[in-house]
Parts: structure tokens; sequence; C-alpha cells
């Protein structure tokens, strides 16, 4: 097994041709956002606005390490494929190409990402620069796990 729990799948020239700059206003950006939520079977999704920092939670089903290894970072990956419906409500699934969740670099230059699925927690956080790096380098990015931070706030 890998050192790194964590990695996009894609060749991250890919990322430069399309573009990390997807949407030029933030409430495009949130309206992806607001799509996944709808594709992942939320019924709510609480957006807060700070000075230097977009919190957005959703109460969806949740990714567990293969769903964020093979969906979520696998840039491209379609979810109509599969069935073209969510899985709980059998909601038209919103997501088309596989890379609104690449709108979020266009307001924010780190992107933390939280979930939980059957008891499952993972994290883990994609900044700018280093993903910008390793297009540049043509590397496989790996994004840093957050999960031991994770646990250490559990345990408190």
């Amino acid at each position: 097994m890998s050192e790194h729990k964590f990695q996009m799948s894609i060749d991250l020239q890919v990322l430069n041709h399309l573009g990390l700059n997807l949407y030029s206003n933030t409430s495009a950006v949130l309206s992806e956002v607001v799509a996944n939520a709808w594709d992942a079977d939320a019924t709510e999704v609480a957006i807060e606005i700070g000075e230097d920092a977009i919190s957005i939670a959703d109460n969806g089903i949740g990714m567990n390490l293969s769903d964020i290894n093979g969906k979520y970072l696998t840039v491209g990956y379609q979810k109509r494929a599969e069935s073209g419906l969510s899985s709980i409500f059998h909601r038209p699934v919103m997501g088309r190409k596989g890379i609104g969740k690449l709108s979020l670099f266009s307001i924010a230059c780190i992107v933390e990402v939280y979930s939980r699925k059957e008891g499952e927690l993972n994290a883990f956080k994609i900044d700018i620069e280093s993903l910008e790096e390793a297009i540049k380098t043509n590397e496989t990015y790996y994004p840093t796990d957050l999960n031991d931070i994770i646990n250490e706030l559990e345990m408190d």
C-alpha cells in the first residue's frame, strides 16, 4: 500500500488546460457546491462566509476513503454514468463533467474536505500552491491527510 492515503487521479496537465479558475464569482462556485450536496442526497446545506474563509457543510451521505479517491479526487468522474439518480432520494444527478469541485479554487487557495460515511471519518487538504507545483513537474499530487488532526480533536 502506498504511504499516501489520498491520491488525485489525473494527468495534472489537464488541470492546467481546464484552468483552476473556472468561475469568476463566488455565487457560481457556491452553486456548484450546493449541486454536489444535492447529488449526495443532502436535505440541508449551511454556508458561513467569514472575512477570509468560507465554510460549507451538508448532511448528505458523505464519502469513505474509496469514494474520496475514486470519485472526488478523480477529476472527470461522471456521477451520471452510474445511474443518473442519487442513491437515497433518487434525485436526478446534477453533476455532469466531474470538474465542478475545481471551482473551489476560483475563490480559495486552500480547500479542506471533511467527510463521514458509515462511521468512517476522512479529512484532507488541497492547497493551490503545491497543486500548481505538481502540475509544473507533472508529479502525482497527494493531498495532505488531516485525519491525525481530527483524531486529536475528537480525543480532547
